[in-house]
């Protein structure tokens, strides 16, 4: 008895499509409960964040409100007068309080009615009277301010603006309140969160009731679309009640619309957009191994049938493999035999590659590595299994060597062929497995196979390290001097030509200085020819280090050093450098155990002026080294005895400036220095300037460094003292002034060892108290010589003066370091301020700067000041006070005595009127 097939046919479709239905339900049905849980967790977060932010709203509110009552408090010190003036102080309090409507004073008259004086932005007509009070006077207040309900503002129509009143008896009156009308709208809008604003697009929708008495509308913000959909409707409304001066207003915050987002924006819907694709790549995955299956049955039943046709077929070819096994004995042992002659040519190339001295790599045609030898292992540092199958120059190449890479236009390899070439040879750098870089010879050759057509490259490479050493060692002996390295007269004279051409061509100068030791021959004599070697060695350093990166130091033969100095302008005068390298080789040497002193005398001669080409040049400056040794030695002369425009100019100016301080030309002007949040005055800055007689004036700029030179700013400086302490004692005397003076202090006059001396003399010839004098040290003079800065700054703390470091953040900028320094104040320079509004950076280095000079105990004044944003952002960040043309240019003794005499002034009345 058969069995029925429709059993094992049900089977079959089970096992074909069970299987591929359970998978797919399965991961449908974890997706969906893992999206409605995800959804769930959602939903709740949202609502708590919404809470969480609704009672910030809040807060800010009664903040804002909070603010503004304790400012009715204080308004009797800002009262307007009858005159309806705003007083001084009320302007930063309307700007502070966009919301404050008006600020006032009412006064009962005659019959209990109001008489307003108010000022602000809205018209002055009469607040309305406040709801408690009957007939429209104010209420007793019990000396608290009070709230008023909420009223329409007069004219507004159909825009329904709202405003209350706060009302604050004055003191000493019963008759008199002072008075804020809030405007209920900005006040919302300057009350809630800087981020959470109701401006724009609103988050949230906020509704404020009074419900003192019965509940009446604040403020009713407009409702945002998107606010009434089921997003926002679960996450319902937050209320919080706030009492303000005796008035109860209920704050009601609604969420406003909802951000929209793709589906994948959140948790839930990636959860869901996840499963979906899963359960999509499920069924994928089932068809394709389903179909795979199938096409394996079919094969399957293919590959018997034609087993089966092959099975007949064979017999017929049994008779004609075993002629083919005869045929193919014969060609195995033909075979055998080609094979043993390939394998002895193969070791006999592989004998040779090994022994090969010169590094021999092959690539194919595409720059593939196929074949190393040991040569080359050993030149890169590769082992030959991790260059084999390598593309050639990522591998033994330097990045820069990018185009000699490419072969035929399109593949990489060795080196680039010349079109039409078999070989090519070339010499660059090459690269080592540890990066290192070295010379190499390589030589490429094309290989070819029977067709002619490319099989691949050839390359065999040398390390000419040694070559090209030996190549440098002779140029540097051709053109550098043996013993101090420095250029020989040959490169010199190249040298001196390639300057002379660029000079001829941008029309600058060139100075040549020829310098020889004085006394040489006495060295060598007393001490040896070691000793004298190893001195010009020293000098030779010396006179390198003493001129700038691009001018030539060169040694022409025995003690004689040429200096060719380049591209001159105002800023590099030749004399200044032959002055520092006179100081410079004038310093102690110490050789074979002695301490020896030499000096040299320099000649200079400059082109175009005292020739044209190098050897004029060189014979000249010759000629005045000459001239310099007949003057004493130890100086530098210019071969004509001539100066250069620039210098004439700067010893008229030296000149003129002795004669102006000698006839009383120069004067003190004085700036003041003022706290950022009160105006008051606390300092002042002593600055120096020169009005020559026909008025003009010569900036502090100029002059200054000409005095630092010429020794000339001590004299000065000691009148600058004396005449800062004098006029200082004279505001003191007659009362007008109780604020330090600042006076500058040069690196000249501060290692001056008469110093403190000069400024006790200052003070006693004066009669000013130390504590009214501030001496400025810029940062670089505090910071040069630590321990003589310690000495310094000590005693004069021990004299009672203030001292302060100026320029702050030009030098070191160690504040650490100067915690070590009895300092008082930083001074922030003025290049930090100019920028701090638009240039993030000088804004980032100012705040740093003040915030660490608090923690150090010091006061910070900002320097240049010249706008009210940044006057802000430096009250802001807590600066203490500042100086610039904001507040007042400097003004000289006279006008800045009328400044002070104002300022007095202005004081005395405020003081009459409190």
């Amino acid at each position: 008895m058969t069995s029925s097939p429709t059993p094992s046919r049900v089977f079959a479709a089970l096992r074909r499509h069970g299987l591929a239905l359970l998978v797919p339900c399965s991961i449908l049905a974890i997706t969906f409960g893992g999206y409605r849980d995800n959804l769930q967790k959602e939903e709740a977060s949202r609502l708590l964040l919404f809470q969480a932010q609704a009672r910030v709203q809040v807060n800010h509110l009664r903040e804002r409100a909070g603010s503004l009552l304790q400012l009715a408090e204080k308004l009797h010190t800002l009262r307007p007068e009858s005159t309806g003036k705003r007083p001084d102080g009320l302007g930063p309090v309307l700007a502070q309080h966009p919301e404050i409507l008006r600020v006032g004073v009412l006064r009962r008259g005659p019959g209990g009615s109001l008489i307003t004086h108010s000022a602000g932005p809205r018209p002055a007509d009469p607040p309305p009277a406040p709801a408690a009070s009957p007939r429209g006077a104010p209420p007793a207040l019990g000396g608290k301010p009070m709230l008023s309900a909420p009223y329409a503002l007069p004219g507004d129509g159909a825009q329904g603006r709202q405003a209350v009143l706060i009302l604050s008896p004055l003191p000493g009156t019963r008759r008199e309140f002072a008075f804020i009308e809030v405007g209920t709208e900005p006040l919302l809008h300057h009350g809630v969160a800087p981020d959470e604003g109701l401006s724009g697009a609103p988050r949230f929708v906020v509704d404020v009731l009074d419900t003192t008495d019965a509940p009446r509308p604040v403020f009713t913000s407009a409702a945002a679309p998107g606010s009434h959909d089921s997003t926002t409707k679960s996450l319902g409304a937050y209320a919080e009640g706030i009492t303000l001066a005796q008035r109860h207003w209920l704050v009601i915050v609604s969420p406003g619309a909802a951000a929209t987002g793709a589906l994948l924006d959140s948790g839930s819907g990636r959860w869901l957009v996840g499963g979906l694709l899963l359960t999509l790549l499920a069924i994928a995955i089932q068809h394709t191994v389903q179909s795979r299956a199938d096409a394996v049955r079919r094969q399957v039943d293919e590959k018997t049938q034609a087993l089966a046709e092959a099975n007949d077929a064979l017999g017929r070819y049994i008779g004609a493999l075993a002629d083919a096994n005869r045929r193919l004995a014969s060609e195995v042992d033909e075979h055998a035999r080609a094979e043993s002659q390939l394998r002895e040519t193969t070791s006999l190339q592989r004998a040779i590659l090994d022994c090969a001295e010169y590094a021999v790599i092959y690539t194919d045609a595409k720059g593939t590595i196929r074949v190393i030898n040991p040569a080359a292992e050993r030149l890169f540092g590769y082992r030959a299994d991790e260059l084999i199958d390598k593309a050639t120059p990522q591998i033994l190449h330097p990045d820069e060597h990018a185009p000699r890479w490419t072969l035929e236009g399109s593949t990489i390899g060795l080196i680039s062929l010349p079109p039409g070439a078999e070989s090519h040879s070339a010499e660059f750098d090459m690269r080592r497995r540890d990066g290192s870089l070295f010379p190499a010879s390589l030589s490429v050759s094309i290989v070819r196979d029977t067709p002619g057509q490319i099989r691949g490259y050839l390359g065999i490479i040398a390390d000419i390290t040694q070559r090209v050493d030996a190549e440098s060692r002779i140029r540097h002996l051709a053109h550098y001097d043996n013993l101090t390295s420095l250029p020989n007269r040959s490169l010199l004279n190249r040298h001196l030509a390639d300057v002379l051409s660029a000079a001829r061509a941008r029309h600058r100068r060139v100075a040549v200085l020829v310098t020889d030791l004085d006394h040489f021959k006495y060295v060598n004599d007393t001490l040896g020819h070691l000793a004298g070697d190893q001195l010009l060695l020293a000098v030779a350093q010396r006179l390198r280090t003493g001129v700038r990166d691009g001018d030539l130091v060169a040694r022409t033969g025995g003690d004689e050093f040429v200096i060719v100095l380049a591209d001159l302008d105002e800023t590099y005068l030749p004399e200044e450098a032959g002055e520092r390298l006179l100081a410079s080789v004038a310093r102690p040497f110490e050789l074979a155990g002695h301490q020896l002193t030499v000096t040299m005398s320099v000649g200079i001669a400059l082109y175009p002026h005292d020739g044209v080409d190098g050897d004029t040049l060189v014979k000249n400056a010759d000629a005045a080294m000459y001239l310099a040794k007949e003057r004493g030695r130890n100086q530098a002369r210019f071969f004509d005895h001539g100066l250069s425009g620039r210098y004439s100019e700067r010893l008229e100016l030296e000149s003129r400036l002795r004669q102006a301080f000698e006839a009383r030309q120069l004067a003190l002007y004085y700036q003041p220095q003022v706290d950022t949040l009160s105006g008051e005055l606390i300092g002042m800055e002593a600055l120096i300037r020169w009005c020559q007689p026909d008025g003009s004036m010569v900036p502090p700029d100029k002059f200054i460094p000409i005095a630092e030179e010429c020794g000339l700013i001590v004299p000065i400086g000691a009148w600058v003292l004396r005449e800062a302490c004098r006029q200082q004692q004279a505001w003191l005397q007659e009362g007008i002034s109780r604020v330090p003076v600042g006076v500058n202090l040069s690196a000249r006059q501060f290692d001056d060892t008469t110093l403190l001396a000069t400024i006790q003399a200052a003070l006693a010839e004066s009669g000013l108290p130390p504590a009214y004098l501030d001496l400025e040290l810029t940062e670089s003079l505090v910071m040069g010589n630590p321990e003589h800065t310690r000495q310094v700054l000590a005693e004069c703390k021990q004299l009672g003066l203030q001292l302060s470091v100026d320029d702050f953040g030009t030098g070191y900028s160690s504040l650490s370091y100067l915690k070590r320094f009895p300092i008082d104040r930083l001074k922030i320079d003025r290049s930090f301020i100019a920028d701090i509004v638009t240039e993030p950076d000088d804004a980032a280095i100012a705040q740093t700067i003040i915030a660490m000079a608090h923690t150090l105990r010091l006061e910070v004044i900002a320097e240049g000041v010249e706008t009210e944003a940044q006057l802000a952002l430096l009250r802001r960040w807590r600066c203490d006070a500042y100086q610039g043309y904001l507040c007042s240019r400097p003004l000289p003794a006279d006008e800045m005595t009328k400044l002070l005499r104002q300022l007095r002034a202005t004081r005395q009345v405020a003081l009459a009127n409190i």
